[in-house]
């Protein structure tokens, strides 16, 4: 079901586990959660994920924590026995900024979901919440809202007809062409305020750039390099324009070490002297299955030619990865990446799959994301 705390949740998500450094400062936050009883509650911090976890006491919670405090970054209450974080159609979790002063939270537990009633003392958040709300693209999403859960239900719960269905996607239709005039509204809104940082805020979580150094680029060019230097998403921006540059076709492919099938370490570099395709996928994935046998196809017709397929699977459960290996018989290098500060996928900034990077023989990156035939004809021109 797609409603507004969903929305908001699903886009606030790409902000945990960034990397971006600041002072922190002991920041008292207190409130109350009515429905949560004495179950568990962990703060999120965007830069190092879970920083503190406490039990409430009969809803309510009061606790200090160091946060930074200059740089405009959401935070996350998350309440585990909601579910996890991640794209859901519930929502597990409240966000909020902190200035300097204590902060207190008023929230409530609603068909599973956390609803956030007000917060006290944290001016940034209220300021950018305000200035989303004052959108006139945010008022047509809430009432289109209704529209789509009506169009939802009926489709999923009533009769899976195909005029059901074809009510259903007008309607999505009709939320794309919205997101699509929000857009706009924030350009503009950026236009008359290259300065405010809680625009530059909106911007990043509503209007956030392709991961492209030329979208990048266009993107922070916007702002007053005053709020870039502020801005702890724009400096994330900064941060990330750097890397994709290094992962465009004609760069060396970045060098990493992982455990194979057999926990045996491999090196990319271990295959220099070959072209090799680096394919990021999961077995969950029905598009990357759907793809596997064009890479098995061209690994078969150019394996005799010093051409190598090295399958990164992005799998959290490692009993999947290797039943799927097994029924799907994939007779290349396979390995399983682990989240974390070595995770190959953030090294390669993997944000869908499948992705891949095909890699010449001196360690090169010559092409990237060939699907379907085109992976074959490349190889067939340069092998």
């Amino acid at each position: 079901m797609m409603n507004k705390r969903s929305i908001i949740f699903g886009l606030l998500g790409f902000a945990l586990f960034t990397n971006v450094h600041g002072q922190e400062k002991l920041v008292e936050i207190s409130g109350r959660i009515k429905g949560i009883g004495n179950r568990e509650i962990r703060v999120l911090d965007p830069e190092k994920g879970e920083i503190k976890r406490f039990n409430a006491t009969q809803d309510n919670f009061k606790i200090e924590v160091p946060l930074h405090t200059n740089d405009q970054r959401f935070f996350t209450l998350h309440l585990p026995s909601l579910g996890d974080m991640g794209p859901s159609m519930k929502t597990p979790a409240l966000f909020f900024m902190v200035d300097d002063d204590p902060i207190n939270i008023q929230a409530h537990i609603e068909e599973g979901s956390v609803e956030t009633d007000t917060i006290i003392g944290a001016n940034d958040f209220n300021a950018f919440n305000s200035t989303y709300k004052q959108l006139k693209s945010t008022g047509e999403l809430m009432l289109v809202t209704a529209e789509y859960n009506k169009a939802f239900n009926a489709y999923n719960n009533v009769a899976q007809t195909e005029e059901n269905l074809e009510a259903l996607k007008a309607v999505g239709d009709k939320i794309e062409a919205i997101y699509t005039d929000q857009r706009k509204e924030i350009t503009e809104l950026i236009a008359s305020n290259p300065k405010s940082l809680t625009v530059a805020t909106l911007a990043r979580q509503y209007t956030a750039p392709e991961m492209t150094p030329d979208a990048i680029s266009t993107f922070l060019s916007q702002f007053d390099k005053g709020v870039i230097a502020q801005s702890f998403y724009l400096k994330e921006l900064q941060n990330k324009l750097a890397k994709v540059s290094q992962l465009e076709v004609g760069q060396q492919a970045p060098d990493f070490t992982i455990k194979g099938v057999d926990q045996k370490a491999i090196k990319l570099s271990d295959f220099k002297g070959k072209y090799v395709l680096l394919d990021f996928w999961a077995s969950w994935c029905g598009p990357c299955r759907r793809e596997m046998p064009h890479v098995k196809a061209a690994y078969e017709q150019f394996k005799g030619n010093n051409f190598q397929v090295f399958a990164v699977s992005i799998d959290s459960d490692a009993t999947a990865w290797k039943k799927e290996l097994e029924e799907d018989n994939m007779p290349f290098v396979h390995a399983l990446d682990v989240k974390g500060k070595q995770s190959v996928g953030d090294l390669y900034m993997v944000r869908a799959i499948p992705t891949n990077f095909l890699i010449d023989s001196t360690g090169k990156i010559i092409a990237k994301n060939l699907r379907g035939e085109e992976l074959s004809k490349f190889l067939e021109s340069r092998l």
